[in-house]
């Protein structure tokens, strides 16, 4: 016994399990019981089977409890968690039972200060507290004996005071007789005169310009819905007095019922800025967006019996601005990619703004030499060369200036400097209001060019059908640009209307004159801002649309007026009309900024009229429009159209590059090169139109399909061989072909299968193949297409079928406006199938759709 001996692990462990203290030692996330004693065994009903395993496995109805959680913040922070008089329902003898633990969960860390386990100890205490809770039972219910000793004696004395009071009571109720009488006969008059209110309140929102509905009860009952609201709805007065979606069946599953149950309960007003939502019209369902404002009505007692609904249809509004806003996007990113060389130079000093890598490849400079610096400071050579006074007088006359092989010496970095030979052109950049901003430079090296002239002219003949692209395209702009007229036709008679509807106002205010809180609840159920002035000018009254949109309580605006949220630029022509109409009576009308809660300046079109009594002003009436939205769309109008001349301009310009180099001859081994190099240019062109008409016939619905039989795995074989001769650099596997024969438009399946395969293998440059498969489950044909390319982040996954959408990768960009996905999405939702991604970043990509077979 003189030599220390050492436990092995099994034999502590041994030891450890006899232990008289519920003890146990957890691993992981998951949990893993790596020991335990015999005592916690007993606290759970089990045997040592269960050590090695997952604790919510062993006692799954700590599920919904919250131990295991508690367990893995600690496991997490390494902070210790202790629990006192804890309940926990455990199965004991087959029986779910709640008992009180006293219990510690405590990190256990190695010598580098990393957690690798938790000890777990625990005791048992129900005994000890139910013991507590019987003798504060006890204590309660003697305190309650002498409370009810108490109250005897004060009873007792009560009941004489009650003799004497019965009889002044019998007195009284006499006298309340009396008054009872009276005060029936108020009570119908006062009824009466509720009734006539009441349908006044009726008719005023049945005549109302806005969408008005009353909805009673939780149910949703249509109490009443004037022709606007009816419009929205697509319905007629027959839906009156049917619950919404017993009208409206459409609605279930939308997120306007559950918000009006919110809006019901909780008794705060909601305020839904183009809300999309789903109608039928004509048994034909359509996608719409919406403003509108749920407004609880109350009873005198203040319980909530109904909601008002003020909505306002913002459909036509809300696709342009999304239609622009993504056109702008995809074609700002394609310009950056595109291979003719362009800059982008800034207000009359020629400062370079932008410019992409093949100018940059021309200049033999990078971006940081570049961007930011005027363009005589970084070729200082050009200082006595035409180009500054051709630039200078574009600026002058708004007109563009384009020359072809102009000679050009360009000063290196290293102090040498080279004679070049390009084609250029500087197209101007107009703000809005019509004045140069800067100017756009193309330019193209034609150096070897100038010494090859006239050669081949095969390319006339591909330029010529360029060309007659190239006019059907401006015929389809040309249509575009009148739909935008239409579109602002529209807005203006949407001003018109919100001018009706301030008319309306006017009226109104002036037949609710007797009535302060009808006047007041009116006003702040309207979704413009209105306000009121004295006689002078001065504001006194504003609705609660004014202080949310600015912040501040009414009596904070009231005080400082206008002028604290007016844009300063805006201010003096403001505060002249103002003047203007005081002084003479007249119609206020001025549009100007204001200044939200957010910090942001919105626009706003105000109007006010004077109510005129007995020849002299009694108020100024008026409303603040949210204009931001029409004058956003007028703006992005003009951009669409310039950015898209520009964009389909690209090419051409290439296209016509090229040609010149091979009129003017040259060597014969260059021509292939170019003939090839304009052969792209004009299929990229063919593409960007193609697309460009599929989304307009899709928009129109006119987007034509011929369903009939096809052999689908031929589709697939074809498709395969098609992108394979075009991109020998990968391999395209083609994996299971399905031999079945599907009904559908095959030409239109095709173009979805290349979209496909094109996207693949361009966004894969570094991979090697591309898989596709397809299986034959529950009726439906799956088909995929995977890549291991540059994968695509799960916040860009859910926007990839949008039209126009891009993912902008900060490593690289790729051509393309971003159709192709959107227009395939169309194609399978025409075939009544489905469409999906699955991506991870770096990683790559696999696409799916499914299509339901459907037999011949």
């Amino acid at each position: 016994m003189n030599k220390t001996t050492l436990l092995s692990c099994e034999q502590l462990l041994d030891i450890f399990s006899t232990s008289h203290i519920a003890t146990a030692i957890y691993t992981t996330e998951a949990l893993f019981i790596e020991a335990v004693t015999d005592a916690m065994l007993a606290f759970w009903g089990k045997n040592r089977d269960i050590v090695g395993l997952p604790l919510e496995t062993v006692v799954p109805e700590l599920a919904g409890q919250p131990f295991l959680e508690q367990m893995r913040t600690v496991l997490a922070t390494g902070e210790t968690y202790k629990g006192v008089n804890m309940p926990a329902v455990l199965k004991i003898d087959g029986e779910m039972r709640t008992r009180y633990y006293d219990y510690e969960y405590r990190a256990i860390r190695n010598a580098a200060g990393e957690i690798y386990c938790m000890l777990h100890t625990a005791a048992d205490v129900t005994e000890r507290v139910l013991g507590q809770e019987a003798i504060e039972h006890e204590q309660k219910h003697l305190k309650n004996l002498q409370r009810e000793q108490e109250l005897n004696e004060e009873l007792a004395a009560a009941n004489e005071e009650l003799e004497a009071m019965n009889e002044e009571l019998r007195q009284t109720q006499d006298q309340l007789s009396i008054m009872n009488d009276e005060l029936e006969e108020r009570v119908m008059q006062r009824t009466a005169q509720l009734e006539a209110s009441e349908s006044r309140l009726r008719d005023l929102i049945k005549d109302a310009p806005v969408a008005i509905s009353i909805l009673s009860g939780r149910d949703f009952v249509i109490e009443s819905a004037n022709q606007a609201i009816l419009r929205i709805w697509g319905k007629n007065e027959q839906v009156i007095g049917k619950t919404l979606l017993q009208a409206l069946p459409e609605l279930e599953g939308q997120p306007f019922i559950p918000q009006l149950e919110n809006t019901f309960d909780s008794g705060e007003s909601f305020v839904g800025r183009e809300i999309s939502g789903i109608m039928e019209y004509a048994n034909e369902l359509k996608e719409i967006f919406i403003n509108f404002v749920y407004k609880p009505l109350k009873n005198e007692h203040g319980h909530i019996t109904g909601i008002m609904v003020v909505a306002n249809e913002v459909t036509e509004q809300v696709l342009a601005r999304k239609a622009v806003e993504a056109v702008k996007f995809r074609l700002e990113s394609m310009v950056s990619t595109t291979p003719v060389a362009m800059t982008i130079l800034r207000t009359r000093n020629l400062i370079i703004e932008q410019a992409n890598q093949a100018m940059l490849n021309i200049w033999q400079r990078n971006n940081a030499q570049t961007v930011d610096k005027r363009l005589v400071d970084v070729f200082p050579e050009l200082i006595g060369q035409p180009f500054p006074d051709l630039l200078a007088n574009v600026f002058d006359t708004g007109k563009s200036v384009a020359f072809p092989e102009l000679p050009v010496n360009i000063g290196l970095p290293d102090g040498t400097s080279k004679d070049i030979y390009v084609n250029f052109s500087y197209d101007p950049i107009f703000d809005l209001d019509g004045n140069v901003e800067s100017i756009l430079a193309s330019v193209t090296d034609v150096t070897d060019a100038v010494e090859n002239r006239k050669m081949l002219e095969k390319s006339r003949f591909d330029l010529q059908e360029a060309a007659e692209e190239l006019a059907n395209t401006n015929e389809e702009l040309a249509a575009t640009n009148e739909e935008m007229m239409a579109a602002n036709e529209e807005l203006a008679a949407t001003n018109e209307e919100l001018v009706s509807t301030q008319d309306h106002l006017h009226d109104v205010i002036q037949q609710l004159s007797d009535s302060k809180d009808r006047f007041s609840f009116l006003l702040n159920s309207i979704p413009q801002q209105v306000w009121t002035a004295r006689p002078d000018g001065a504001l006194d009254y504003v609705n609660n649309v004014v202080c949310k949109d600015f912040g501040y309580p009414m009596s904070d605006i009231i005080e400082h007026g206008w002028r604290k949220f007016i844009h300063p630029d805006d201010l003096p022509k403001a505060l002249k009309l103002w003047k203007y109409a005081l002084e003479n009576h007249n119609e206020y009308f001025v549009e100007f900024r204001l200044l939200f809660a957010d910090s942001t300046y919105q626009w706003h079109m105000s109007r006010a009229v004077p109510l005129i009594e007995n020849g002299l002003v009694k108020l100024w009436i008026g409303t603040n429009t949210n204009i931001e939205l029409q004058k956003s769309n007028e703006q992005k109008k003009d951009e669409f159209l310039s950015i898209a001349s520009h964009e389909l301009k690209t090419p051409l310009t290439s296209i016509k590059a090229f040609n010149q180099l091979m009129q003017r001859g040259g060597k014969p081994e260059t021509v292939p090169t170019f003939l090839q190099k304009s052969s792209s240019h004009i299929q990229r062109l063919e593409k960007l139109i193609s697309d460009l008409l599929d989304v307009t016939r899709l928009n129109a619905g006119k987007l034509e399909y011929t369903m009939q039989p096809f052999s689908f795995s031929q589709l697939l074989t074809e498709s395969a061989d098609n992108i394979q001769q075009l991109s020998p650099a990968h391999k395209i596997e083609l994996e299971n072909a399905i031999d079945i024969i599907i009904t559908g438009d095959q030409f239109r399946l095709e173009q979805v299968m290349t979209n496909f395969l094109s996207n693949a293998v361009k966004y894969s440059p570094n991979g090697d193949k591309v898989i596709i498969n397809s299986v034959l489950d529950q009726g439906k044909v799956i088909v995929s297409v995977q890549d291991f390319g540059i994968g695509i982040s799960a916040p860009h996954i859910s926007k990839l079928f949008d039209r126009y959408y891009r993912v902008d990768n900060t490593a690289m960009r790729f051509e393309g406006l971003g159709l192709g996905l959107f227009i395939s999405s169309e194609i399978i939702k025409r075939h009544n199938g489905t469409i999906w991604i699955e991506s991870e970043l770096g990683k790559g990509s696999t696409f799916y759709f499914s299509l339901p077979v459907i037999s011949e």
